[in-house]
């Protein structure tokens, strides 16, 4: 007997026992051995198998990898998040760059996203904007798991042309799924004059509305870029001579018809004096969240500044424009 414990303590000098760990690691996740088996096996007990196995991780004998591709576009989210100083970020896969799909994806991923963060406000109201993939974001909405009270309110007027982008029909479908009241905005997003804006503002239910807007502790907007592709400039809401004067003028993106340079900083441009709704700079309270959604190589400029300027706290992204994203 002592000279079989006489051998055992020769044994476990720092080389062997190095060689047992990575014996029983091996064992346990290459040969898919059960603990008990292992133990059984080289003669230990169970509990000295599981002690060296934690002993394995520590000192990096085994190393985990993730390989599903979301973590890559994990390892994006965080890049973002520390280069940009964001709250948050999801970014959504590129695999598929049909415009449907990819619109798809973004309002899947939106709309889970949206759900996440109501859940945690509790009692709260909502901000909606508009644009073409805010617009597919309801369609996926389920609230399975919010609790508190949720009112939903518009940030800006109506767009009477393309109502299938307009925030009515997007604040109204959330309300409706959510069982909220819905605070809409009866005016135009940008009227023909100033005047008849003034107007419009100056009217009791609306200057309520937007009272209600501007006090909204979730915010969910469009970024756009100042292109003749751009949906304000496509609709017919502004002209070419608009574009012209906008990016004489410096603009690269707006945010519910506010135009900004690439340092974020509003144009000076009779245009604003024509949106009926929520001044941007009510965005730059860090008490709220304001989640932008926003994406394609046009738009970079647009997203950076308003993330500069800290318009947005949150990013909802695809992974080719975060990348482009990461070298701006």
């Amino acid at each position: 007997m002592t000279r079989t414990g006489g051998m055992k303590s020769a044994a476990f000098n720092d080389d062997s026992e190095e060689d047992l760990i990575t014996r029983i690691a091996w064992l346990y996740y290459k040969e898919k051995l059960t603990q008990a088996e292992i133990a059984e096996k080289i003669f230990l007990s169970r509990q000295k198998v599981q002690r060296y196995l934690e002993k394995a991780r520590d000192l990096e004998v085994i190393r985990f990898t993730l390989k599903h591709p979301r973590v890559n576009l994990l390892g994006i989210e965080e890049a973002l998040k520390r280069k940009f100083g964001l709250e948050d970020a999801l970014v959504i896969p590129s695999s598929d760059t049909h415009p449907e799909s990819l619109r798809k994806s973004f309002a899947m991923g939106g709309a889970y996203y949206l759900e996440r963060r109501l859940s945690a406000a509790g009692d709260c109201t909502l901000g909606v904007g508009w644009g073409n993939t805010t617009a597919y974001l309801a369609d996926y909405f389920e609230p399975h798991s919010i609790e508190g009270k949720v009112n939903v309110v518009s940030l800006i007027g109506n767009l009477m042309v393309n109502v299938s982008m307009n925030p009515f029909l997007l604040g109204q479908k959330i309300a409706e799924k959510l069982d909220a009241e819905f605070f809409n905005i009866w005016a135009p997003a940008i009227a023909q004059t100033k005047e008849r804006a003034a107007a419009f503002k100056s009217e009791p239910w609306i200057h309520e509305v937007l009272d209600i807007a501007c006090k909204a502790e979730v915010n969910l907007i469009s970024i756009g870029e100042v292109s003749q592709s751009a949906s304000l400039f496509q609709m017919g809401y502004l002209s070419g001579e608009d574009l012209k004067r906008l990016t004489g003028k410096g603009a690269v993106g707006d945010i519910l018809s506010r135009f900004f340079d690439k340092d974020g900083n509003l144009v000076d441009d009779e245009v604003h004096d024509r949106v009926v709704g929520i001044p941007l700079e009510t965005l730059k309270d860090n008490r709220k969240v304001r989640i932008g959604v926003a994406a394609g190589a046009s738009k970079i400029r647009a997203i950076a500044a308003a993330i500069h300027q800290r318009y947005i706290s949150v990013l909802i992204t695809d992974e080719q424009t975060a990348r482009e994203l990461m070298k701006y």
